[in-house]
């Protein structure tokens, strides 16, 4: 079994894959998969990726190629990842993003078989600005109890690719990507944390998420239909797994908050 199954979706990424794959090919950590995600791009990334992967020597990573059938987004990529993967914990890695070389062995021995281990992230700038860390909010110690995952679902920021997901975990739980194009990472993480027993963390920004001009996050389009969508399939999740008495009032918080204000907000 590989150690860490990383997906990344490849969607017109041709002046950034092979950044991105430079840096996985450079991981500490051995036994890795890499499965790339063709989402019916237009232009040559796959054909960089495969002339980038030719060019490799080493013997402890594996890559797949895989398609989606058609372009709906990132989570269907995602989705189709998770189906491919054979690893003991999967990673999710943007195409246009890159990671520190330490990243992944960080985390997976961090992990001790946790559900999730996770650390910071870097938001790098295209346009030449100083780059800054971001923070995930201190994760609980130990097993999460109803107390502590109450607060934690009020506080949680969406940094999903600064997580690694214990793969077996993520089956048994029925977790996967809403078919949306806006908000699904929110909606994945928000699953998994409420149902994760416990949560390994490192406070090492490992992950560049990198800004530029021509990322989707950055257009100011309508959002508004996609989140309800998104946060509608988190309310199905929780009524379907029992878990929507315990976590009510942190579930409609997290829906008004990031559902219904934040597209507003994003608009202004």
């Amino acid at each position: 079994m590989y150690k860490v199954s990383i997906i990344i979706p490849v969607y017109n990424s041709a002046a950034y894959i092979e950044r991105c794959l430079q840096s996985v090919w450079a991981q500490t950590l051995k036994d890795i998969e890499v499965l790339l995600i063709d989402n019916c791009g237009t232009d040559d990334s796959i054909a960089i990726a495969k002339a980038f992967i030719s060019r490799q020597e080493r013997k402890d990573i594996s890559c797949r190629i895989a398609a989606t059938p058609t372009n709906d987004g990132p989570a269907q990529a995602r989705n189709l990842g998770l189906q491919l993967a054979q690893g003991e914990y999967v990673a999710f890695l943007d195409a246009d993003d890159w990671v520190e070389k330490d990243m992944y062995e960080l985390l997976y021995t961090n992990a001790r078989s946790a559900d999730m281990s996770c650390g910071n992230i870097w938001q790098d700038f295209e346009s030449g600005a100083p780059s800054r860390i971001l923070t995930n909010p201190e994760m609980p110690q130990g097993e999460l109890t109803k107390t502590l995952r109450r607060r934690l679902l009020k506080t949680f920021v969406s940094y999903f690719t600064t997580y690694i997901y214990r793969r077996e975990w993520l089956q048994e739980n029925d977790i996967r990507f809403p078919a949306t194009r806006s908000a699904e990472d929110s909606s994945f993480l928000t699953c998994c944390l409420l149902s994760a027993n416990r949560i390994a963390q490192t406070d090492k920004p490992l992950y560049h998420y990198v800004m530029h001009a021509g990322s989707l996050t950055s257009r100011r389009v309508w959002k508004g239909a996609d989140k309800r969508k998104a946060f509608g399939a988190v309310m199905s999740y929780a009524r379907r797994q029992g878990l929507m008495r315990d976590y009510r009032w942190q579930l409609y918080y997290i829906y008004v908050k990031k559902a219904l204000l934040v597209p507003i907000l994003e608009m202004l």
